[in-house]
């Protein structure tokens, strides 16, 4: 591993970290219907912060992992990238999902096929159901606001030196003009705001500005004055901003998603452990390193394995209404996410980049010595 990845082992725990918030999250639907669920929502719930996190991490690393990346074939290998990491993985586990759900009867019903294309193509399927949309696969709403922060994010490389400056003008025209009209500009991400196209409920949800947020933290992280020489001030960052993130979603002064709730103090934990970063070495414990490794694996996976156990366990005689339960859930998410990993991100998916970056090449052949440069590890 190369040195710039092991400066960022943080990236990667943070990761670890919203991954298995996340999946605690949803263990606590094990309880439901007993006198236990009030608190495990009280202990719980709040670990759907988690996906903020994600979003913030996901505009610091594009930024990091696209330095000096322009022009026609740099958005192209971005995307090809993008496609390939996100896409093969995702239609598997949704087409994995209905079919253990619903059984092929769901493709019997017209309006379920449609369901399945839209959620497919990352098309909301109840625009008027932000930020969650319907998609067929539950988790899939979270899949549509990174693909389309990725597609804005790649074409603005076709403008060249001037990259960022359509990045700006293309936000600001998403997020403040075109709302004006419809209901905002807002930062609840659960406003209906009324547009006829599908794909601009994503683009005008204020939930962007958690990608924003990261992107401006990349930036920042970039650049050789954004730093402390202090050690002491560096760690006094670092406890700082975590303790406060966690005070604030855990204490319940934020309630849900978006840059108004949980996604500015983690905005700010993150901007604050990037800081500290750059003047004392974080070492993460390997098992988060790993955790954040497979964290987009036991994303999509987890709630597929929790309704699994919740499924055939009674059969066995197995009370699955208890904490024992929770920690099963979470236990089976494991190797689950560890097979995943292997089969579809390693497999399924470098099977699926293989091919697009040849027909890339064939396309738009590289010249010599302007090959873009590669992601780190902490992209993939």
């Amino acid at each position: 591993m190369k040195e710039a990845d092991d400066k960022l082992h943080w990236v990667q725990a943070l990761r670890g970290i919203a991954v298995l918030l996340v999946v605690l999250t949803h263990t606590r639907y094990v309880l439901l219907d007993t006198d236990q669920f009030a608190l495990a929502d009280r202990l719980m719930m709040p670990g759907a912060m988690g996906v903020d996190l994600f979003f913030i991490i996901s505009g610091f690393i594009m930024v990091y992992t696209t330095t000096g990346m322009t022009g026609v074939r740099s958005a192209a290998l971005f995307g090809v990238k993008r496609v390939a990491r996100i896409w093969p993985a995702y239609a598997v586990i949704t087409l994995g999902w209905v079919l253990l759900r619903h059984g092929g009867s769901y493709f019997a019903d017209a309006a379920r096929i449609e369901q399945f294309v839209k959620s497919l193509l990352y098309m909301p399927v109840d625009p008027a159901n932000p930020p969650f949309f319907g998609y067929a696969f539950p988790l899939g709403w979270t899949l549509a606001f990174e693909m389309y922060f990725y597609l804005a994010f790649g074409l603005c490389m076709l403008a060249g030196r001037l990259r960022w400056f359509a990045f700006a003008v293309w936000m600001f025209i998403t997020l403040m003009l075109l709302p004006l009209d419809r209901g905002g500009p807002t930062l609840d991400v659960r406003q209906h705001l009324a547009t006829h196209s599908p794909w601009l409920h994503l683009a005008m949800n204020p939930i962007i500005w958690e990608f924003l947020a990261g992107v401006a933290i990349g930036h920042l992280y970039l650049c050789s004055w954004f730093r402390v020489h202090s050690v002491q001030t560096a760690w006094l960052m670092t406890v700082c901003g975590i303790g406060f993130a966690a005070w604030f979603v855990f204490g319940r002064i934020g309630t849900f998603h978006g840059p108004a709730q949980w996604g500015w103090p983690l905005a700010l934990m993150v901007t604050l452990l990037a800081l500290a970063s750059k003047t004392v070495v974080f070492k993460p414990p390997a098992a988060l390193v790993w955790l954040g490794t497979v964290s987009y694996s036991m994303y999509l996976t987890h709630y597929l394995g929790q309704m699994l156990l919740l499924r055939y366990l009674p059969q066995w005689g197995v009370d699955t209404k208890t904490w024992a339960q929770v920690f099963l859930t979470v236990l089976f998410a494991l190797p689950l996410a560890a097979l995943a990993h292997w089969l579809l991100e390693v497999k399924l998916s470098g099977m699926v980049r293989r091919l697009l970056m040849a027909a890339l090449d064939r396309a738009l052949p590289a010249r010599a010595g302007t090959a873009a440069p590669e992601a780190v590890a902490a992209a993939n």
